[in-house]
């Protein structure tokens, strides 16, 4: 008998979009991106409420022909915000591309086109560490259940590390 399937990838309930501009990255503003994300850490009510359900959006290349990865701008913008953020394991979602893009960005090395990446195994650890850091001290400062800690934490680790 087959046991029950786990799902470590719910699905978004409430979602929220983290929408970066074109201007924003072109400006290299991460300033006003970092403030408008303070709100979902003010509570702890705000933080339990939109945990795991923030999707990354950068608009305003939907005319240029190259995938987010490829544009050297994009990627520079959100490796800064992936480090200056560290929340974004907690409040990104595990189920669109929002994780990958980011880990793309931060990890990638070679970046061919067409949105093929060459990630840095290597640079994978210290991706997902920064994103338990994160995690850890959300679940710490607010005292969440620890049993969600590790459903999201097993989730990341599918997410960018599946086993074959």
């Amino acid at each position: 008998m087959t046991p029950p399937r786990l799902d470590l990838r719910k699905g978004v309930t409430d979602p929220v979009v983290l929408l970066i501009s074109r201007r924003q990255v072109e400006q290299q503003d991460l300033a006003s991106v970092l403030d408008s994300l303070k709100v979902f850490t003010a509570t702890r009510e705000d933080a339990w409420l939109y945990r795991g359900q923030m999707s990354l959006v950068v608009d305003g290349y939907n005319h240029d022909p190259r995938e987010l990865v490829d544009i050297p701008e994009v990627r520079h913008f959100l490796k800064r915000l992936a480090a200056q953020w560290p929340y974004w394991g907690f409040f990104l979602n595990q189920v669109d591309d929002s994780i990958k893009i980011l880990g793309s960005c931060c990890c990638g090395v070679e970046f061919p086109g067409r949105g093929a990446v060459l990630i840095d195994p290597a640079l994978l650890p210290g991706f997902l560490n920064q994103a338990f850091a994160g995690m850890n001290a959300l679940f710490d400062q607010y005292g969440f259940p620890e049993p969600e800690l590790e459903a999201m934490s097993m989730g990341l680790v599918a997410l960018i590390a599946p086993s074959e």
